[in-house]
């Protein structure tokens, strides 16, 4: 019993198993099913289930899971990416820019420029705006908070079954690709390449979650960036598949974001802006370290104590994040026509198309009935949003931005300040606003009906299922080139706009990323 103990646990936690080479091809798979299901009755544990996940179709994993991950990732080549995906990604990347100039003057920018012209630093990198020369761990930070800090950067759900389970923001790899592209002197090409795989593992990391959500179990989802960075990375760098796998170990077993930073009973800080890049910073570190040898644990996934154990009680499909092959999520990702979670676009975009369409004033306004999907009434809709102090939970709370919507028919970056937050009107409105979750609105978020009731005695009701931006009513180039200019012509000329546009859809012909980088300059140092 003692030995067959020995290779169950060799199958669930990842040992080394005596006179198999380190697999399990020749151990009879039924067999070691049957006494995993005893040891898992006797020890009151979920390993069942990942034991299940270890199994790919009918056939055993003969490697660790970052194994696998890092052979894939090894095997992606920029001469497999289809042209429509190759054109998706120009047009993420110059809205993923075009936000990050937005968050430049922020708060949240300039605390953490200040910090790192105070520190110790290499001159590897480029801030945006500044111009200001750093590390790519720096520059990766700061330019990533930058992108973060709107709201206004892409993004993209997860379903389960059919449900959309909760949403994520796929773009914010881009800011650390540039940085470690520009330290290594990359190619436009090199730097598309890592973009398309940065989404792909996005979009398989969170699929492979199950039963409840990572929210629910009191993390952020945005712990992905310590697990998919590291690979993303030593795909730029030309790591082997081993170094990749000491790097994912490295990286993922010391980090990870506490739900705290995004949960419906917390106001919202500073700190939303830099989950991602935080894991982004570790995940270049840990890269580093394992092109120099560094170790780290290799069964970080699947082993005992590893990430499905203990931060996913092992409800964890780790079959669907090794499933990379074929797969283009950047296809799916929808780019934002409005600043505000992506789960409140429906409703907000109901609103604006009523009082633009019926020339609906605020002070006519007796009511405003929002019904919005379950997920964005808990998410955006909780008492400690309702009446924002900050950026970071204005975009956020549906209450607010509905009564902003009304007053200024827009919603964009000029939508939030402190003078907006304490307006009179705005409040006023707020308190008029009534949201109410519909269970069966989840099944096709971010749907929205607005229905406003006015002292004249009319109601105006609209519904939206997919609003501007919608992978289902995607923006046009255009409307992304001009999106992109509503935010640039605050700092740069015409002409500086646009040769930052034509590089960005000329990017495969770009030899060294730098040069993009520092066509993003507007404020020298």
């Amino acid at each position: 019993m003692r030995k067959n103990r020995k290779s169950v646990e060799a199958v669930l936690y990842g040992r080394p198993l005596d006179g198999y080479n380190n697999t399990y091809s020749d151990l009879n798979f039924l067999s070691i099913f049957f006494l995993t299901k005893l040891f898992c009755y006797y020890n009151n544990t979920k390993q069942l289930q990942l034991l299940k996940s270890l199994y790919l179709g009918n056939r055993v994993i003969h490697m660790g899971v970052a194994r696998e991950l890092a052979k894939q990732v090894v095997d992606f080549h920029f001469q497999d990416l289809p042209q429509d995906v190759i054109h998706q990604t120009k047009r993420v990347f110059l809205d993923t820019l075009g936000c990050a100039i937005g968050g430049y003057h922020s708060e949240a920018s300039r605390i953490i420029q200040e910090l790192i012209r105070d520190l110790d630093h290499l001159t590897e990198a480029t801030v945006f705006g500044s111009g200001f020369k750093t590390s790519c761990f720096n520059a990766a930070f700061a330019n990533g908070a930058m992108v973060r800090y709107l709201d206004y950067n892409d993004t993209a759900f997860i379903l389960q079954g059919e449900v959309y389970r909760t949403g994520y923001h796929p773009s914010e790899v881009i800011p650390p690709i540039l940085a470690l592209g520009e330290r290594h002197h990359l190619s436009g090409k090199d730097v598309i390449t890592a973009i398309v795989l940065g989404y792909n593992l996005s979009l398989s990391f969170l699929e492979g979650v199950t039963g409840p959500g990572m929210e629910k179990r009191g993390w952020n989802g945005d712990t992905r960036g310590a697990y998919i960075m590291p690979l993303i990375a030593g795909k730029m760098l030309g790591l082997n598949e081993a170094q990749m796998e000491n790097a994912l170990g490295i990286s993922g077993s010391c980090h990870a974001i506490l739900g705290i930073l995004d949960t419906p009973a917390e106001e919202y800080t500073m700190t939303k802006n830099i989950r991602f890049p935080t894991m982004a910073y570790a995940g270049i570190w840990a890269a580093l370290l394992a092109q120099k040898g560094f170790t780290g644990p290799t069964t970080i996934l699947e082993g005992h104590d590893g990430f499905v154990q203990v931060i996913m009680n092992g409800e964890y499909d780790l079959s669907k994040l090794t499933n990379l092959k074929g797969k283009f999520a950047i296809r799916d990702t929808c780019i934002k026509s409005i600043i505000a979670d992506f789960s409140s676009h429906g409703h907000l975009t109901a609103t604006l198309t009523l009082v633009k369409e019926h020339d609906i004033k605020p002070e006519d306004i007796v009511e405003i009935r929002i019904t919005t999907s379950k997920r964005c009434a808990e998410h955006t809709g909780d008492p400690v949003k309702k009446y924002p102090k900050n950026k970071e939970t204005a975009d956020h709370s549906s209450y607010y931005l509905t009564a902003v919507a009304i007053i200024d028919r827009q919603i964009g970056p000029d939508q939030f300040t402190p003078e907006k937050y304490q307006d009179p009107r705005v409040l006023a409105l707020i308190d008029k606003v009534i949201l109410r979750g519909d269970p069966d609105l989840d099944k096709v978020r971010p749907a929205g009906i607005s229905e406003i009731v006015t002292k004249q005695g009319k109601t105006y009701q609209f519904r939206v299922n997919y609003p501007r931006g919608h992978a289902r009513n995607p923006m046009t180039d255009e409307e992304i080139i001009e999106k992109f200019k509503s935010m640039a012509s605050k700092y740069m000329k015409a002409e500086q706009i646009r040769e930052v546009i034509d590089t960005v859809f000329a990017l495969d012909w770009l030899d060294d990323i730098g040069k993009l980088n520092r066509l993003l300059v507007f404020q020298e140092s």
